[in-house]
């Protein structure tokens, strides 16, 4: 077994077909055949069944697959370090959307006074999405702000973050000085996509309150929800540091007994090479990036009074 046949079962996994696989490799299918075959008994196990023409991956194949993207990208990631004499000058950071539209930009700005010669790509995607980039070593790093599963990540946090319920200041709870959970029975609501971790946080929150939530619309940016909120169509759930001075047509509900505090987190593969660079960033990250929360408003943001 070598890298050849993790690339080939790899590529096999992603095209779901073993013609295909070939083509994308420029080999011969019984090439390819034959490496699943001598994979399959090096490990005496069934990587795929074979159904109707069909393949699909077993448990013991997808347990395999996890394992083969991280092999064949820390391979490659050798290769790159070693002939770079280990300098890492490009990294990959993926950030989920709140912290990639309210946070990421001020830290690149920085960075970029820091070490102008360190090349950062970003991805902006939802938490799901940079998780899965991880354990596919698709991403370096990751910036999150939901819950993520897999055992196989690191997890630290690097700041302190909370959702809010908005709406527009004529909607009836706007003239609440306190809202109670029963306020929120049978409210429309605006929220995130799925796999995003603020839908997530509110969602669980509300159901263990005994909360049908009625969902108005659901949308994969903050500025969409808070746009539907202005129009008076529903409450929208935001982070709290996407209000702005230019929000003063929406209220911040101060909903008794409904805490969404959540933090900001770092992501990492719990296999990862560590740079010196990315050593570097993850620092400055942890040490810079809960600036980029702290509002200073000269108003009463929770009641929308100047």
């Amino acid at each position: 077994m070598n890298f050849r046949h993790l690339k080939i079962f790899i590529t096999v996994c992603e095209e779901k077909n073993m013609t295909r696989a070939a083509k994308r490799l420029f080999i011969s299918q019984p090439s390819v055949s034959q490496a699943i075959a001598e994979l399959e008994e090096y490990y005496q196990v069934k990587l795929f069944e074979r159904l109707s023409r069909k393949i699909y991956i077993t448990k013991a194949g997808k347990d395999l697959l996890s394992y083969a993207y991280h092999i064949v990208a820390l391979n490659q990631e050798m290769e790159e370090v070693i002939r770079k004499n280990g300098r890492q000058r490009t990294i990959v950071l993926g950030a989920t959307v709140t912290i990639g539209t309210y946070v990421l930009p001020s830290l690149l700005a920085g960075l970029r006074g820091e070490d102008n010669e360190l090349d950062i790509n970003t991805v902006v995607k939802n938490t799901k999405f940079i998780e899965e980039s991880i354990l596919n070593s698709q991403i370096d790093l990751g910036l999150v702000e939901g819950e993520i599963s897999s055992a196989d990540l690191e997890v630290k946090p690097f700041c302190e973050d909370e959702l809010v319920l908005i709406c527009h200041k004529d909607h009836p709870l706007a003239e609440e000085e306190v809202v109670t959970i029963p306020d929120l029975q049978g409210q429309s609501f605006f929220v995130r996509e799925e796999g995003s971790g603020s839908r997530a946080l509110f969602l669980n929150a509300m159901k263990k309150r005994g909360v049908s939530v009625k969902l108005q619309g659901v949308f994969n940016n903050t500025e969409a929800i808070k746009i539907a909120s202005m129009y008076n169509l529903g409450l929208g759930v935001v982070s709290k540091i996407s209000i702005s001075l230019h929000d003063q047509d929406l209220v911040v509900l101060n909903v008794k007994e409904l805490s969404l505090k959540r933090n900001f987190s770092l992501v990492y593969h719990k296999d990862k090479y560590i740079s010196q660079e990315l050593a570097w960033l993850m620092e400055y990250i942890q040490t810079n990036g809960g600036g980029s929360t702290r509002l200073k408003l000269p108003f009463d943001w929770m009641r929308g009074e100047v």
